[in-house]
């Protein structure tokens, strides 16, 4: 099964350089829907200084989280909450701006949350839904306002229920009857482009979708459908998986929920073809699946790479992190890096670096040295050698 989508994942694999990738059983998944991450945002006060995501004002301090992320990863993610952390920590000594503590489930949550955001369709447009409804024909088979075919669902009915994942559900599981018929009525099979799937919702609901973050389910769930419904036959997620169709997890241009949609209805026809050479029952899914798993699939998205431990070996001498820490060589001011259980996953170095930044910042100012600032994929290779020196030890 192909569902084309590009780099949200709050699970790095973070091993030797040109070390495989970890196998896909072995993701850290949160088995809450996505949007759980909202209430942590809100709960840490996050909103004082940004604002609710996605709705920019003039009161906030910060950049707006939900359209101005300049992070592909979730490693990428905390070497800028790292970077900012100075001016946060500035802002902070209001006591009414109490700095929050993150444990490694909350900073999953929020940074699965925050990447969802950017996963997430711009409202559609109505006038190009009608645009589209037109140019594919959609009214031979389809009735919307009173007008069009009888062949397939009344869509005058299901304006209520309208959203990208239920039409994106409805085209899979109808697409090779669709096809079929398209064929009968000699009509050409519609290709898909990046937005289209939004706008054609705006049309058949009358007016954008605004909010669909409640629609993303739960990424674990999503990571057993990926399996049971037999798409890591053909795929693979960080290079574990098929190798038929491409690797999910990727890095790649992002791509939002209308274009990934887009992309299982474009590639319909030869999946089936393939699903019938290797014998694989055609899987249906449910409204419920569909958003399950678009939620795997999206939080996969910022899987990363792995990181080179060559590379971090130089970033842990030249950001001077040798001046208080060791990595496997016995603890110094601060504790052996190799020893710590931090670099066990993402989510626990991220809450790690966030919680103990204040206590190296007056180190580092006791040391008269400069906050290190990490740019790139600088903190994954650092934490690639931290992990490399740890496996020897």
């Amino acid at each position: 099964m192909v569902i084309v989508v590009a780099a949200l994942c709050a699970t790095l694999v973070l091993t030797v350089a040109h070390a495989p990738a970890l196998a896909a059983a072995d993701l850290w998944v949160p088995n809450q829907p996505l949007v759980e991450g909202k209430h942590v945002f809100e709960d840490k006060g996050c909103q004082r200084c940004h604002g609710n995501p996605g709705n920019p004002t003039d009161a906030r301090i910060g950049p707006d989280l939900g359209r101005e992320q300049t992070w592909q990863d979730f490693m990428q993610l905390t070497a800028s909450l790292w970077n900012h952390t100075p001016a946060m920590r500035a802002r902070m000594q209001d006591p009414q701006k109490e700095r929050p503590t993150l444990s490694p489930d909350e900073m999953t949550k929020l940074g699965a949350y925050l990447f969802s955001l950017n996963f997430l369709d711009a409202p559609g447009d109505v006038s190009r839904g009608r645009e589209l409804f037109a140019r594919d024909s959609c009214a031979r088979c389809h009735q919307l306002g009173g007008q069009g075919g009888t062949i397939g669902p009344r869509l005058d009915e299901l304006q209520g229920y309208a959203t990208a994942i239920f039409l994106g559900q409805a085209l899979w599981n109808h697409g090779p009857e669709m096809a079929a018929k398209m064929a009968e009525l000699h009509l050409d099979r519609p290709r898909f482009e990046s937005h289209d799937v939004a706008d054609m919702v705006a049309f058949i609901r009358g007016a954008p979708q605004t909010d669909t973050a409640v629609e993303l389910g739960s990424p674990a769930a999503g990571k057993a459908l990926f399996g049971d419904k037999g798409c890591s036959t053909c795929h693979a997620i960080g290079g574990a998986g098929g190798s038929i169709g491409p690797d999910l997890a990727s890095r790649r241009a992002a791509r939002r929920v209308s274009e990934t949609l887009a992309a299982l209805w474009n590639h319909g026809p030869p999946m089936w073809a393939k699903m019938k050479d290797l014998g694989i029952r055609f899987p249906r899914l449910s409204d419920r699946d569909m958003a399950d798993l678009l939620a795997y699939l999206s939080f996969v998205q910022y899987l990363g790479e792995d990181g080179d431990a060559a590379k971090g070996s130089v970033i842990f001498r030249d950001k001077l992190c040798a001046q208080c820490h060791t990595a496997g060589d016995g603890a110094k001011v601060g504790p052996d890096l190799a020893a710590s259980a931090a670099t066990r996953s993402p989510a626990d170095w991220a809450s790690a670096m966030w919680n103990h930044a204040p206590a190296m910042a007056d180190r580092l100012r006791d040391l008269q040295l400069v906050w290190p600032q990490f740019e790139d994929d600088e903190m994954r290779d650092l934490v690639a050698f931290i992990r490399s020196r740890g496996a020897n030890k």
